[in-house]
């Protein structure tokens, strides 16, 4: 019995460093908003910091129960109490079921979300893209969100750099005089994304330092007027061709990969913890019989 009380508490242990972990992430969620920006292409009519907001804290209550259940189950290790046992079991099983409830979900959102995006993408580029702020058209934050992931992925448009031609952001740069043939975010750029920059060090560098710097919101092309050349072989290097479906598409699946599957793996873990606490139960059990 002495042997199962120690795998239990080692156990226990165990989850509670995945609580903290959580509480990690759900932190660098917090100082990292960035992701929000790509979110906001895949959610309407919500702004970007209130998405990362949300799985942020979802983060944090999924965090604390993990404490709790890690917590008691050290308890019930060291007391070796049935009835302790008996509850510590019925918590992990609760939180087993809440988190493949929840990478189901995920998945199934994941599912639907990616069903309608193409057409969706594709009919707010063409009417609302613009960041006028007298523009009842204009819808601002998503605006942002699709210049942030052209600026990350080196994309532009949905299916390429054509989709902003006969936009309505396109013919009011025709009036105005501008004539821009595609948003500078589509250029190629001096100040593109550096590599790390999602990093922890580098998030918690960036928060310390004070650096909002958001270069997706001041694009500078390497040769606007090159960029801006409508002949192909004129703008050739200096404008990216390829849509940001596909980039965008892969990101979140990709995310919800990892949500599915951390969802999994803890609870694969946790059903240890069940088995060994069941075992411990019927040791006392038996112990007492005899």
């Amino acid at each position: 019995m002495k042997y199962l009380k120690v795998a239990l508490f080692l156990f226990n242990l165990l989850i509670w460093l995945a609580g903290c972990a959580v509480f990690v992430l759900g932190t660098w969620v917090l100082l990292e908003p960035t992701k929000g920006h790509i979110l906001n292409l895949f959610v309407s009519d919500v702004k970007p910091h209130e998405t990362i907001n949300l799985i942020a804290y979802s983060l944090f209550g999924l965090g604390t129960i993990v404490l709790t259940v890690g917590f008691f189950g050290c308890r019930a290790a060291l007391r070796g109490n049935q009835c302790i046992l008996a509850t510590y079991m019925s918590m992990l099983v609760a939180l087993i079921v809440t988190e493949l409830v929840t990478a189901a979900i995920g998945g199934l959102m994941t599912f639907q979300i990616l069903s309608d995006l193409e057409e969706r993408l594709t009919n707010k580029l063409a009417a609302q893209y613009g960041h006028d702020i007298h523009d009842p058209t204009s819808d601002i934050p998503f605006s942002n969100s699709l210049d942030f992931a052209q600026y990350k992925f080196n994309c532009c448009g949905v299916h390429g750099d054509h989709d902003y031609n006969g936009t309505a952001w396109w013919r009011d740069g025709q009036i105005s005089g501008s004539k821009r043939q595609v948003p500078l975010t589509c250029c190629v750029l001096k100040n593109s994304e550096n590599k790390n920059t999602g990093s922890p060090m580098s998030v918690v560098s960036r928060v310390f330092h004070k650096n909002n710097e958001k270069p997706w919101l001041h694009p500078l092309p390497k040769d606007e007027a090159a960029c801006q050349v409508e002949d192909e072989e004129g703008h050739e290097g200096y404008r990216h061709k390829e849509g940001c479906l596909g980039k965008v598409t892969n990101w979140l699946q990709c995310e919800s990969f990892m949500l599915v599957f951390g969802g999994m793996a803890m609870a694969g873990i946790q059903t240890f913890g069940i088995i060994t606490s069941a075992f411990l139960c019927r040791t006392i059990r038996d112990m007492q019989e005899e």
